[in-house]
């Protein structure tokens, strides 16, 4: 599996970019787009925090990174587009259960907010990332509806947002999309580490289960060091 800790290869070896993901909670995983600036050979992790919070910044050591399997000549298009959405959106995208498909402006990278987008999650910011590049990642008519805790962690959200700064006309709308399809942080990343583009949900289900062994492993090493 082309999955990496720091500590295996650092993050400068990726070609362009990369999907990052690490643990934020118990049980609870975030995922970001790693990229890199050709001139400056900086990496950057580029990932939707919350709600209006699309934030840029050094990916940390614990997390772990994978190598999508793209040309090298695409994956320098991805880190592009990437680098065009997070100037466009500086004011944020909002947080919200909208499929990832068609969620930004060819031209300008702007998130394209309307009826059928209210906003994203981490992990369908990612999808959405790569997608407009012209990248599908998942083969998103694979995915479940509403499984076991899904309900839970999208109820869960609700009463964040309500507790937050959002306003309640979006609270009202996040609420329409109760019964979204929830691609998990983990799952992304299978989708990454997959072979073949668009992933399916078979595929990248069973892949996560091998990412969140590594990321738990990681996490009791970075403890004990």
């Amino acid at each position: 599996m082309r999955l990496y800790s720091s500590r295996q290869r650092p993050f400068a070896d990726i070609r362009h970019v990369a999907v990052a993901i690490g643990v934020v909670d118990d049980g609870q995983q975030h995922v970001g787009v790693l990229h890199k600036e050709d001139i400056l050979n900086e990496v950057k992790l580029g990932h939707l925090a919350w709600h209006n919070q699309l934030k840029e910044s050094r990916p940390k050591d614990s997390y772990h990174w994978i190598d999508p399997p793209i040309p090298t000549r695409r994956a320098r298009h991805v880190a592009a587009r990437c680098r065009q959405i997070l100037r466009a959106n500086q004011r944020g995208i909002p947080y919200a259960f909208s499929s990832p498909n068609d969620c930004f402006d060819y031209q300008t990278g702007s998130f394209l907010l309307g009826p059928l987008r209210i906003g994203l999650t981490c992990a369908t910011f990612v999808l959405a990332v790569f997608d407009a590049a012209g990248v599908r990642l998942a083969e998103y008519d694979s995915w479940p509806q509403q499984r076991p805790g899904d309900a839970e962690w999208q109820q869960f959200v609700v009463e964040q947002l309500e507790e937050s700064s959002a306003s309640a006309e979006h609270v009202a709308l996040v609420k329409t999309e109760m019964d979204a399809i929830r691609f998990r942080p983990e799952e992304v990343g299978g989708c990454a580490a997959s072979d073949h583009l668009p992933c399916s949900f078979a595929t990248a289900e069973s892949l996560s289960h091998e990412i969140l062994d590594r990321l738990r492993l990681l996490g009791k090493t970075l403890r004990d060091s």
